[in-house]
């Protein structure tokens, strides 16, 4: 090729690539750098199904985790639920046998209730009930619920004169609280 077609057709090739960054950009890549991005793009490609396989596990791992702490709770509701009809099948026995007796005596009879009654409220202290205090203290909206109010001018406002139904807790939890009068002057 002589000087002067190089010159003509080195001008041509200006316009090419003129025309090539004007109209349709494009980027010109040595196949190295090809291969080097194409090597960073398959690796980020090899992070994220790595990253999307270990959160599909984790998301496994959880719900068994769900799973296993549901049946675990209802196994101790379960067990639980025994220990307390456990702790009860006396008294019912015992109740048993007072209305099989033909016991003709009204203070036997009193005085076997009140037997079964202490042998009840012992079963119940043992599982960690107790009762909640009321009559002459001040009302604990925490712990008493009033249902009444009366007037008493010998009392200072807000005191429980009655306990209508008592209140329980269980190992410091109130379960019921206790339905009172109360003064309001």
């Amino acid at each position: 090729m002589t000087q002067k077609e190089k010159e003509q057709e080195q001008p041509e090739q200006e316009s090419v690539l003129d025309e090539a960054s004007d109209e349709n950009p494009e980027i010109c890549l040595a196949s190295d750098d090809v291969n080097q991005l194409m090597s960073v793009l398959e690796e980020k490609s090899r992070l994220i199904d790595e990253m999307n396989d270990r959160y599909k596990r984790l998301q496994a791992d959880f719900d068994n985790f769900r799973r296993r702490t549901r049946q675990e709770k209802e196994e101790l509701s379960t067990v639980v639920a025994e220990q307390i009809v456990c702790e009860l099948l006396p008294v019912v026995d015992n109740f048993e046998r007072a209305t099989a007796s033909k016991a003709t005596d009204l203070d036997t009879l009193a005085t076997g209730v009140q037997m079964i009654f202490k042998q009840l409220h012992n079963a119940l202290s043992q599982m960690g009930v107790e009762s909640v205090n009321a009559v002459g203290t001040i009302f604990d909206p925490s712990q008493h619920e009033a249902v009444m109010r009366v007037e008493d001018d010998t009392q200072p406002d807000g005191m429980v004169v009655e306990e209508l139904q008592k209140g329980y807790k269980v190992k410091g939890r109130l379960i019921r609280p206790s339905m009172v009068k109360v003064v309001g002057n």
